[in-house]
């Protein structure tokens, strides 16, 4: 009996911003470097044909999508919005999700069995409860500690590994339902989905999604303090820069430098070629 196997593919979201398309670029081409037969999608909204056409060559996709203005509501965040709609985006039947400030830096092609597990991985964030949430308007805070305990787990939706089906479209849909209420982060909206929905969410192991500050005590983080062995060592595959990409960047850039040089040397070559000048932050 022939039994088909389910398509499998990574996809990234960049969205308004050319600093998020640019990281998206950066990590696409590391993971392509460490697992090349892995599909590969960026879904934008951004102009780019050249660089579209560019890296398709590489089976690095730029999939165009449209924002309507029904999303673009007062003060919401649209990135987040693409986020929670991504199980009706993707073609694959399993999925892994990165934001565009994660960095592989090893083979991930194991990470696919996982999914025998169950049908959602992710990884608890590094203030891994509700009420260690200090990232977020408190308003939301408040109105999630309605629905969920204090110590219920919040999630990093940075890196999501999922399968399609019913219970994960009903995650997704009440997941986009919460964030509506206040169409700013993700997170709680998503502890409040969870909540409701009664789903099972495996944990991610961490070598999926490690923080890269947990490999230094310093702050400001100091990258001449990390070096590959720490990666070696803890047997880490994806590092997460947990930074924001408009008022951090070099610090991405600089571990993909450090971590993924060759990757990293091929993305800004795309990039310095192909996206205008008044478009990119490179420098």
């Amino acid at each position: 009996m022939n039994i088909t196997k389910p398509r499998r593919g990574v996809i990234y979201c960049a969205i308004d911003a050319w600093s998020y398309l640019e990281l998206a670029v950066i990590s696409a081409c590391a993971l392509h470097q460490v697992s090349p037969d892995v599909e590969i999608v960026i879904l934008s909204n951004l102009d780019c044909p050249q660089l579209q056409a560019q890296l398709a060559k590489i089976n690095i996709f730029i999939k165009s999508i449209a924002v309507s203005e029904e999303e673009r509501l007062e003060n919401a965040i649209v990135s987040r919005w693409l986020k929670i709609s991504l199980n009706d985006l993707s073609l694959f039947d399993e999925t892994l999700y990165l934001d565009a400030d994660v960095l592989p830096v090893k083979p991930i092609d194991k990470i696919w069995s996982l999914l025998e597990l169950g049908d959602i991985l992710i990884s608890p964030d590094r203030f891994p409860q509700v009420s260690q949430c200090k990232h977020i308007a408190q308003q939301e805070i408040d109105y999630t500690l309605k629905i969920c305990f204090p110590d219920s787990i919040q999630y990093n939706g940075g890196v999501i590994l999922w399968k399609k089906g019913l219970q994960t479209q009903t995650l997704f849909d009440t997941w986009k339902q919460e964030w509506r209420v206040f169409q700013q982060q993700d997170q709680l909206a998503l502890c409040r989905a969870i909540q409701k929905t009664k789903t099972e969410i495996v944990h991610l192991p961490r070598q999926y999604n490690y923080p890269l500050d947990l490999l230094t005590d310093s702050w400001p983080l100091e990258l001449n303090q990390i070096d590959a062995t720490m990666l070696e060592e803890k047997d880490i595959r994806i590092v997460h820069s947990y930074h924001s990409v408009t008022s951090k960047w070099n610090i991405f850039r600089q571990a993909a430098e450090k971590f993924m040089p060759d990757a990293t040397h091929q993305a800004l070559g795309y990039l310095r070629s192909y996206l205008p000048p008044s478009k990119t932050i490179l420098n």
